[in-house]
């Protein structure tokens, strides 16, 4: 019976220095290789205390700095800073519209652009982007998310707290309105299509995080097993099986998603999601414009200092620019696009009070879709596909070329 129990210990301090040898070893990796630490991680971002988080260094496709470029070059003729619409989510690298505009103008484009920022972060990476040396620095402005975003870094984060409203009353409306529902969890709520997270799950920390944090061995299991689903799982190539999918998807979630189809073109919007980041009875998401505002001013004020060109690019939402085309909306749908509309009016009115030069690309994409093109994709996600952003950097090309007025 001892003789047992002495053989079960051994195995156990066997298996056990097994598994310290292989986390050693990963660990040693890990620290070596940014790659090999994404891999066994997951994780895309880092933590920062200034933005928030900003994108990990040694995620594949992207550089040194955690953005999405090959290399960092030693001088830039322009940096693209922005977020998701910029950074192309969605797309193959080569097909986001600051590396179609850097083939077609044939000069370093360096994009420093990440999903979830905003101008006021933009603002905080300013620095970094003119280190590069830029002749022109282009701040692409999405209203899909930008004013929630810049809101959060500023009342969330506590970062760039003079590009707050010194209004106390409204400073007021902003606090009740955060007692009743914070807005990231509103605006997180409807991202995820999720119902309202209770106390209890709200701050608890999911399992698995918590293990390949602390566990390098079940991050290089977890990571096999997502590489073998992977290769098992059948892609849904045809255009037509992308469609039913994304239609499967709308049905799960009513609430959120509507179906578009005229015949020549179909899409999921989602308006919901799109109205609680463009509702402007709501006094944070008025503060969060004007915030985004006053940091594309700073940045115009920087530029000029630094005899740097500096270019807004209004970036509009995929429901804006299928608006033309869908006669029987829905009231979410309506809302969304007149607010976005009105969010568009003033900035554009700002912009030029500031002499501020700015592109609107919501011609450029309508005239895609009078062309037969769709600059989306079909499913519920908000980024333009590769011909959205052909369409963008076309745009942006053509202004450049032109001459300064």
């Amino acid at each position: 019976m001892k003789s047992k129990k002495r053989r079960i210990f051994f195995v156990v301090v066997f298996i056990l220095l097994i598994i310290g040898f292989l986390e050693i070893t990963l660990g040693l990796l890990t620290f070596m290789s940014p790659r090999v630490d994404w891999l066994l991680s997951f994780e895309r971002v880092i933590p920062d205390a200034r933005l928030g988080y900003r994108p990990k260094p040694g995620v594949p496709g992207h550089d040194r700095n955690g953005f999405r470029n090959q290399e960092v070059p030693a001088k830039a003729a322009i940096v693209a800073l922005g977020d998701s619409q910029t950074y192309g989510t969605g797309v193959a690298p080569e097909y986001a519209w600051p590396r179609q505009l850097e083939s077609t103008l044939g000069k370093t484009v360096y994009s420093m652009a990440y999903g979830g920022y905003g101008p006021a972060h933009s603002l905080v990476l300013w620095d970094e982007a003119v280190a590069l040396l830029p002749e022109i620095v282009i701040e692409a402005f999405y209203v899909g998310n930008d004013l929630f975003d810049s809101f959060s870094l500023v009342y969330n984060q506590g970062q760039l707290t003079d590009l707050g409203s010194p209004d106390l009353r409204l400073q007021a409306s902003v606090r009740e309105a955060e007692q009743s529902e914070p807005l990231e969890k509103r605006v997180t709520r409807m991202y995820s299509m999720a119902p309202v997270a209770t106390d209890k799950n709200k701050t608890a920390v999911p399992l698995y995080r918590v293990l390949t944090q602390h566990l390098r061995l079940y991050g290089l299991l977890r990571r096999a097993q997502y590489e073998s689903m992977r290769l098992i799982q059948r892609p849904t190539n045809t255009p037509q099986e992308q469609w039913e999918a994304a239609k499967a998807f709308a049905e799960a979630h009513p609430t959120y998603c509507q179906v578009f189809s005229n015949g020549q073109f179909k899409t999921i919007f989602t308006s919901e999601y799109r109205l609680s980041a463009l509702e402007l009875e709501d006094p944070r998401i008025l503060e969060g414009l004007q915030i985004s505002l006053r940091a594309m001013q700073r940045m115009h004020e920087l530029a000029a200092s630094r005899n740097i060109r500096f270019i807004v690019v209004l970036i509009p939402t995929k429901e804006a620019v299928f608006r033309q085309l869908w006669e029987n909306s829905t009231m979410s749908y309506r809302r969304a696009t007149e607010n976005e509309e009105r969010v568009w009016q003033s900035t554009k009115d700002f912009l030029v009070r500031n002499d501020i030069e700015y592109l609107d690309a919501l011609p450029a994409l309508r005239e895609q879709l009078m062309t037969g093109v769709q600059p989306y994709q079909v499913s519920h996600d908000g980024h333009p596909n590769e011909h959205g952003h052909a369409a963008i950097a076309k745009l942006v090309a053509a202004h450049l070329a032109s001459p300064k007025r």
